[in-house]
Protein backbone atom coordinates (compact mmCIF):
# COMPACT_ATOMS: atom_id res chain seq x y z
CA UNK A 1 0.00 0.00 0.00
CA UNK A 2 1.43 3.09 -0.95
CA UNK A 3 1.73 5.97 1.61
CA UNK A 4 -0.72 9.39 1.46
CA UNK A 5 1.87 11.63 -0.15
CA UNK A 6 1.48 15.38 0.48
CA UNK A 7 3.40 18.14 -1.86
CA UNK A 8 4.02 21.53 -0.45
CA UNK A 9 4.44 24.20 -3.27
CA UNK A 10 5.58 27.94 -3.16
CA UNK A 11 7.72 29.82 -5.85
CA UNK A 12 11.54 28.87 -5.31
CA UNK A 13 10.83 26.20 -3.13
CA UNK A 14 13.19 27.29 -0.71
CA UNK A 15 11.62 29.44 1.78
CA UNK A 16 7.53 28.70 2.87
CA UNK A 17 7.26 25.07 1.46
CA UNK A 18 10.52 23.61 3.06
CA UNK A 19 9.27 24.93 6.04
CA UNK A 20 5.40 23.41 5.58
CA UNK A 21 7.03 20.00 4.35
CA UNK A 22 8.97 19.80 7.10
CA UNK A 23 6.91 20.59 10.04
CA UNK A 24 4.19 18.13 8.72
CA UNK A 25 7.27 15.48 8.78
CA UNK A 26 7.74 16.51 12.42
CA UNK A 27 4.25 15.95 13.71
CA UNK A 28 3.96 12.74 11.48
CA UNK A 29 7.22 11.75 13.52
CA UNK A 30 5.46 12.58 16.58
CA UNK A 31 2.81 10.84 16.23
CA UNK A 32 4.96 7.60 15.90
CA UNK A 33 4.76 7.08 12.06
CA UNK A 34 7.52 7.88 8.93
CA UNK A 35 7.37 8.52 5.51
CA UNK A 36 6.23 5.17 4.75
CA UNK A 37 2.62 6.02 6.22
CA UNK A 38 3.03 9.81 4.88
CA UNK A 39 5.52 11.10 2.41
CA UNK A 40 5.92 14.89 2.51
CA UNK A 41 7.93 16.04 -0.42
CA UNK A 42 7.80 20.27 -2.34
CA UNK A 43 8.56 21.78 -4.75
CA UNK A 44 8.62 25.45 -6.17
CA UNK A 45 6.70 26.82 -9.44
CA UNK A 46 10.67 28.48 -10.38
CA UNK A 47 13.48 26.26 -11.22
CA UNK A 48 16.14 29.39 -10.48
CA UNK A 49 16.85 27.97 -6.42
CA UNK A 50 16.88 24.13 -8.29
CA UNK A 51 19.14 22.15 -6.07
CA UNK A 52 20.11 24.74 -3.51
CA UNK A 53 19.41 24.10 0.21
CA UNK A 54 16.22 26.08 1.87
CA UNK A 55 17.14 29.84 3.02
CA UNK A 56 19.02 30.62 6.01
CA UNK A 57 16.14 31.79 7.98
CA UNK A 58 14.07 29.37 7.25
CA UNK A 59 16.11 26.43 8.11
CA UNK A 60 17.09 28.92 11.53
CA UNK A 61 13.38 28.71 12.45
CA UNK A 62 12.58 24.86 11.99
CA UNK A 63 15.64 24.34 13.76
CA UNK A 64 15.18 26.68 16.69
CA UNK A 65 11.48 24.85 16.87
CA UNK A 66 13.38 21.31 16.99
CA UNK A 67 12.00 20.38 13.44
CA UNK A 68 14.80 18.52 11.58
CA UNK A 69 16.19 21.11 8.34
CA UNK A 70 19.12 18.74 7.06
CA UNK A 71 19.07 17.21 3.62
CA UNK A 72 16.70 19.28 1.74
CA UNK A 73 17.21 20.40 -1.89
CA UNK A 74 14.91 22.73 -3.69
CA UNK A 75 13.72 21.48 -6.92
CA UNK A 76 10.82 22.77 -9.60
CA UNK A 77 7.60 21.30 -9.25
CA UNK A 78 6.23 19.30 -12.39
CA UNK A 79 3.01 17.27 -13.39
CA UNK A 80 4.50 14.23 -12.11
CA UNK A 81 5.01 15.50 -8.56
CA UNK A 82 1.24 17.00 -8.45
CA UNK A 83 0.22 13.72 -10.07
CA UNK A 84 1.47 11.14 -7.49
CA UNK A 85 0.37 13.60 -4.32
CA UNK A 86 -2.71 12.97 -2.81
CA UNK A 87 -2.83 16.41 -1.26
CA UNK A 88 -1.08 19.87 -2.39
CA UNK A 89 -0.36 22.58 0.11
CA UNK A 90 0.58 26.07 -1.75
CA UNK A 91 1.81 29.15 0.00
CA UNK A 92 -0.93 31.57 -2.18
CA UNK A 93 -3.67 31.35 -4.79
CA UNK A 94 -1.02 32.30 -7.77
CA UNK A 95 0.80 28.54 -6.62
CA UNK A 96 -2.55 26.77 -6.29
CA UNK A 97 -3.91 27.76 -9.99
CA UNK A 98 0.11 26.84 -11.54
CA UNK A 99 -0.28 23.59 -10.05
CA UNK A 100 -4.37 23.43 -11.69
CA UNK A 101 -2.74 24.56 -14.88
CA UNK A 102 0.03 22.04 -14.75
CA UNK A 103 -2.86 19.31 -13.97
CA UNK A 104 -5.88 19.83 -14.68
CA UNK A 105 -6.83 16.89 -12.35
CA UNK A 106 -5.02 18.73 -9.27
CA UNK A 107 -8.03 21.14 -8.94
CA UNK A 108 -9.73 19.26 -6.12
CA UNK A 109 -6.86 18.23 -3.98
CA UNK A 110 -5.10 21.55 -4.42
CA UNK A 111 -5.52 24.13 -1.06
CA UNK A 112 -3.92 27.06 0.05
CA UNK A 113 -2.35 25.37 3.49
CA UNK A 114 -3.78 28.41 5.94
CA UNK A 115 -7.26 27.63 4.31
CA UNK A 116 -6.45 24.05 4.76
CA UNK A 117 -5.91 24.45 7.95
CA UNK A 118 -8.81 26.16 8.85
CA UNK A 119 -10.88 23.49 7.48
CA UNK A 120 -8.84 21.16 9.41
CA UNK A 121 -8.91 22.81 12.91
CA UNK A 122 -13.04 22.49 12.39
CA UNK A 123 -13.00 19.45 11.40
CA UNK A 124 -15.74 16.17 13.05
CA UNK A 125 -12.57 13.71 12.47
CA UNK A 126 -15.62 10.84 13.93
CA UNK A 127 -16.96 11.24 10.12
CA UNK A 128 -13.52 9.78 8.50
CA UNK A 129 -12.33 6.26 8.67
CA UNK A 130 -10.56 4.94 11.58
CA UNK A 131 -7.02 5.19 12.42
CA UNK A 132 -5.00 2.07 13.03
CA UNK A 133 -1.62 3.08 12.65
CA UNK A 134 -1.42 1.62 8.99
CA UNK A 135 -0.42 3.18 6.14
CA UNK A 136 -4.09 2.36 4.46
CA UNK A 137 -5.85 3.61 7.16
CA UNK A 138 -4.27 6.65 6.63
CA UNK A 139 -4.37 6.81 3.02
CA UNK A 140 -8.06 5.89 3.60
CA UNK A 141 -8.59 8.77 6.08
CA UNK A 142 -6.62 11.49 4.19
CA UNK A 143 -8.75 10.80 0.37
CA UNK A 144 -12.11 11.11 2.10
CA UNK A 145 -10.82 13.98 4.02
CA UNK A 146 -9.31 15.51 0.81
CA UNK A 147 -12.77 15.20 -1.02
CA UNK A 148 -14.91 16.46 2.27
CA UNK A 149 -12.82 19.37 2.55
CA UNK A 150 -13.42 20.46 -1.31
CA UNK A 151 -16.53 20.78 -0.82
CA UNK A 152 -16.02 23.32 2.30
CA UNK A 153 -13.90 25.55 0.83
CA UNK A 154 -16.00 28.11 0.01
CA UNK A 155 -16.74 28.30 3.28
CA UNK A 156 -13.14 29.30 4.57
CA UNK A 157 -11.32 32.73 3.76
CA UNK A 158 -8.51 32.02 1.12
CA UNK A 159 -5.73 33.02 3.48
CA UNK A 160 -2.29 33.68 1.85
CA UNK A 161 1.04 32.82 2.77
CA UNK A 162 2.92 35.99 2.50
CA UNK A 163 6.86 35.47 0.62
CA UNK A 164 9.21 36.11 3.40
CA UNK A 165 12.33 36.41 0.55
CA UNK A 166 14.99 39.16 1.45
CA UNK A 167 13.22 39.84 4.38
CA UNK A 168 14.38 39.93 7.79
CA UNK A 169 13.89 37.14 10.40
CA UNK A 170 11.16 38.24 12.20
CA UNK A 171 8.97 38.18 8.92
CA UNK A 172 10.74 34.41 8.47
CA UNK A 173 9.50 34.11 12.41
CA UNK A 174 5.55 35.00 11.08
CA UNK A 175 5.34 32.80 8.46
CA UNK A 176 6.65 29.28 10.31
CA UNK A 177 4.28 30.58 13.04
CA UNK A 178 1.25 30.72 10.67
CA UNK A 179 2.43 27.60 9.31
CA UNK A 180 2.23 25.64 12.99
CA UNK A 181 -1.03 27.02 13.30
CA UNK A 182 -1.97 25.58 9.72
CA UNK A 183 -0.43 22.50 9.60
CA UNK A 184 -1.16 20.85 13.35
CA UNK A 185 -4.60 20.91 12.80
CA UNK A 186 -3.93 18.80 9.10
CA UNK A 187 -1.33 16.44 11.43
CA UNK A 188 -4.21 15.99 13.41
CA UNK A 189 -6.52 15.39 11.20
CA UNK A 190 -4.05 12.90 9.20
CA UNK A 191 -2.41 11.53 11.50
CA UNK A 192 -3.89 11.85 14.81
CA UNK A 193 -0.63 14.05 15.84
CA UNK A 194 -1.39 16.19 18.73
Amino acid sequence: MPPFIVLHVCTGNICRSPMSERFLAHYVAAAGLGPEHLLNHSAGTSAFHEGEDMQSNSRAELTDRGVDAEGFASRPLSTHLTSTSELILTATDDHRQFACDLDAEAEAKTFLVRQLGRIAADFDTEALPALDGSAQSILKRGQAFVAEAHTRRGEYEPLRLDDPWSLGRATYTRIADQLEEAIRPIAEVLVGSR
